[in-house]
């Protein structure tokens, strides 16, 4: 066990392991878990499916509230044959049903236009979205 910390303790010294903010300077919150109520099959009836995020009353959210859900996708250069950028562009918002300390429950508000989104599969909130509070 000793020789775990004398490896961490020379990553540390040499720069390896640092904690750097992210571009927008505060912490990323995302969509850590998505359940859909199981399905019947009863005719017109709609399973509701509810998105858990890990962003709660300390950050300001509380019931009603929207939020602004983001997806980060590397792009890769086809000329040089190496990933480019990471590109972080809006795919839909939630509106928050149950708020709590540093979690929230939300349900799906509405998804972006198609005219306003790159061609992304799946077209829907996925585990590991990035979330925001809607301006």
């Amino acid at each position: 066990m000793r020789w775990l910390w004398t490896i961490l303790s020379m990553l540390v010294a040499a720069g390896s392991i640092i904690a750097l903010p992210s571009e927008s300077g505060a912490a990323d919150f995302t969509v850590y878990s998505v359940y859909k109520a199981l399905d019947l099959g009863n005719p017109g009836e709609i399973p509701q499916k509810d998105y858990y995020v890990n962003m709660g009353q300390s950050q300001g959210v509380h019931d009603g509230s929207v939020l602004e859900v983001m997806r980060k996708i590397s792009t890769y250069d086809l000329l040089s044959e190496k990933l480019y950028k990471d590109v972080t562009f809006p795919i839909a918002r939630l509106k928050v049903i149950h708020a709590e300390g540093y979690a929230a429950i939300a349900r799906l508000d509405k998804l972006a236009p198609t005219d306003k989104t790159p061609a992304i599969t799946p077209r829907a909130v996925m585990v590991g979205d990035y979330v925001r509070i809607a301006q």
